[in-house]
């Protein structure tokens, strides 16, 4: 079932090691219609099926993890708070990361949580080439200390390719040219749309 988004423009701006631009905007969605057991290391990435879709729940590949390794020493996964888990119950996957072709080249991408430290960080890897990805940092934020466990109060899935989008300024609709992927913190959220090679945010507001 097909959601519709209403972009309406917010000038805030981000930037990830790479200094790639994340822009973040107001948009607005009607209502949309476990977990890794681990993580493993494999020179595989997901395929991609007749129906458009990417497993949600994959090791991450080989030169993911390497970049993770050089990047973030000493990461791991976080442990998801019940209420984020609650909140991402009814899309598949797991809460912790979301997998799809993030810039439309037929690719398989990933978006995931990390955790170092007492941070969590929010990650994208991007397959630019066959095995050869990008690694863009979206998000840095405290881990929730919950009676002395951190856990993470965010959760994460796709937007699938065809997504109905209106531009609240001109009202052209237009639908998503590929996949682009949700952050979710309780009801508030956000999603990320590859353009013009980086990551735009969109603010999203459920309808009533």
């Amino acid at each position: 079932m097909k959601a519709t988004l209403y972009l309406l423009p917010l000038c805030l701006l981000a930037c990830s090691p790479e200094n790639e631009e994340v822009q973040e905007q107001h948009v607005q969605v009607a209502p949309p219609a476990e977990a890794l057991d681990s993580i493993t290391d494999t020179g595989k990435d997901a395929l991609r099926t007749d129906e458009n879709e990417i497993a949600p729940v994959v090791p991450l590949p080989q030169p993911v993890m390497q970049l993770l390794a050089a990047q973030y020493q000493g990461w791991e996964r976080p442990e998801i708070a019940a209420n984020a888990q609650q909140q991402a119950e009814e899309h598949p996957g797991t809460p912790a990361m979301a997998h799809g072709d993030f810039n439309g080249d037929n690719r398989a991408d990933v978006a995931l949580q990390l955790r170092q430290g007492d941070e969590l960080i929010i990650v994208a890897a991007v397959q630019q080439q066959d095995g050869k990805y990008e690694l863009v940092e979206l998000k840095r934020d405290i881990l929730f200390n919950e009676r002395g466990n951190l856990k993470s109060l965010y959760y994460l899935y796709r937007l699938p390719q065809g997504e109905q989008i209106q531009n609240a300024h001109n009202m052209n609709e237009i639908e998503l040219p590929h996949d682009a992927f949700v952050l979710g913190v309780g009801q508030q959220k956000s999603v990320y749309i590859y353009q013009n090679g980086g990551f735009i945010n969109y603010e999203m507001k459920v309808q009533e």
